[in-house]
């Protein structure tokens, strides 16, 4: 039996090892297939506008892979642009109208879009040459791509209400391997994350499933209402409208019920059959929209509805019980990025909001600690969370404009100038 278990564990670190594999670089949503939010690199101690580049609105946080980032525009552009110097390196256009919300991913060396017009296409990440595009649903993609081990990942939408609508499971050329359908109100959000050898998601419904990630077929279903699977089910959950964390046999998400109630849950996992375990805890947090990140026994999340107040909340990862909140004047509904290159954890996160701002703040323990505060030189919405790869900073606005912050650098540009508060701020 011990020889089992070890190997299990072996397993088990082997697999999370490979999911991470690419944490120096951000590839895909929340950077890796767990979405653990997790990031190797620095954040900017002194954060300057390294670049920035005008686009079409952006509204879904850039990815980053060998020196590039690539930005999925309000439009369909896809751009590729130096991450160094913001420079065009190649831009491809497919089906898109206005409003694009589902998170681009690099894999096998192609960059993957989903648009709401229901297409996913598959580029050369070197040439920005199409290699191929497939229409898969007339409902709009409306969730972060997430790839594995050669196979792509995303749900259809909430278009046209509820109906039959199916999780969607490609290869690299395009090919269909499978789809689950079930009768829903979509997937708007609910991106997925792979737990060993399934793939758990969540719905609008306020459901989280489990599917064998390799043939589609159903594991389990939890009802989040649902009193006789688990200990800490809630009456009104309402919708999940955020992706999925998976950490070490548990699984993470966020629901709203309404504009000011809402939830946070830890789900016990068991990746031996795929089942959903009575093993965790819900906390009433309020409206979140945003995909928790688990560092060091502490997981943090945004909440908070565009037009009220919001948070970046701390909470016990073995209870959910509340640690701290960092209150800011709008709702946080993007995904915060945990830096954990120093002594501290540090988190980067966005407020939504017209002329909204970014932060960053440190994990002092007991309370937070506000590092830096930036307030774009546009006036745009600010609705995507940022991307962290080699000690920059990556987030765009409504209004088009991707920017970069860094560290000042040697030769700074006369433009690079930004408005930071000064260290500190008020906890709740």
């Amino acid at each position: 039996m011990k020889k089992v278990v070890t190997a299990a564990l072996y397993l088990s670190v082997l697999i999370s090892s490979l999911l991470l594999s690419e944490a120096v670089d951000w590839p895909q949503f929340q950077g890796d297939a767990i979405n653990s939010g997790l990031a190797e690199s620095a954040v900017p101690e002194d954060p300057r506008i390294l670049w920035s580049c005008d686009l079409i609105r952006v509204d879904i946080p850039p990815i980053v892979a060998d020196g590039s980032v690539y930005v999925l525009a309000g439009d369909g552009t896809l751009s590729s642009l130096d991450g160094e110097t913001g420079d065009l390196r190649w831009e491809a256009q497919t089906e898109g109208w206005v409003f694009q919300t589902s998170t681009p991913a690099l894999a096998g060396g192609r960059i993957l879009a989903a648009t709401d017009s229901g297409d996913l296409a598959s580029f050369d990440a070197q040439t920005g040459e199409e290699v191929w595009t497939r229409h898969l649903t007339d409902r709009r993609f409306e969730v972060p791509i997430t790839c594995f081990d050669g196979l792509i990942y995303l749900g259809e939408g909430s278009g046209r209400g509820r109906g039959e609508k199916r999780y969607f499971c490609l290869d690299e050329d395009g090919e269909e391997v499978w789809n689950l359908s079930r009768d829903t109100t979509g997937y708007m959000g609910c991106g997925a994350a792979v737990a060993g050898d399934y793939l758990v998601y969540g719905s609008n419904d306020g459901l989280l499933l489990c599917v064998d990630r390799k043939t589609g077929d159903l594991s389990d279903i939890l009802n989040l209402s649902d009193g006789s699977r688990i200990g800490f089910a809630a009456s009104d959950p309402g919708r999940i409208r955020a992706s999925v964390s998976y950490k070490d046999g548990s699984v993470y998400t966020t629901s709203e019920f309404s504009a000011k109630r809402g939830y946070a849950w830890k789900v016990g996992f068991d990746e031996e059959d795929g089942t959903f375990e009575n093993l965790g805890w819900s906390s009433s947090v309020g409206f979140s929209t945003s995909t928790p990140a688990v560092y060091d026994g502490r997981v943090y999340l945004g909440v908070g509805e565009h037009g009220y107040p919001g948070a970046l909340t701390c909470l016990d990862d073995s209870t959910g019980d509340l640690i701290w909140s960092y209150p800011v004047e709008a709702g946080v509904k993007s995904s915060p990025v945990i830096s954990a290159a120093g002594e501290s954890p540090r988190i980067v996160f966005t407020a939504a909001r017209v002329n909204g701002s970014i932060y960053c703040i440190e994990d002092g323990g007991s309370e937070p600690r506000l590092l830096w505060r930036f307030d774009p030189q546009d006036d745009g919405y600010i609705l995507a969370g940022a991307a962290v790869s080699e000690g920059r900073v990556y987030f765009g606005t409504e209004k088009g404009i991707l920017y970069c912050l860094s560290d000042p650098q040697a030769d700074p540009s006369e433009n690079s100038t930004i408005k930071i508060e000064p260290t500190g701020g008020s906890t709740s």
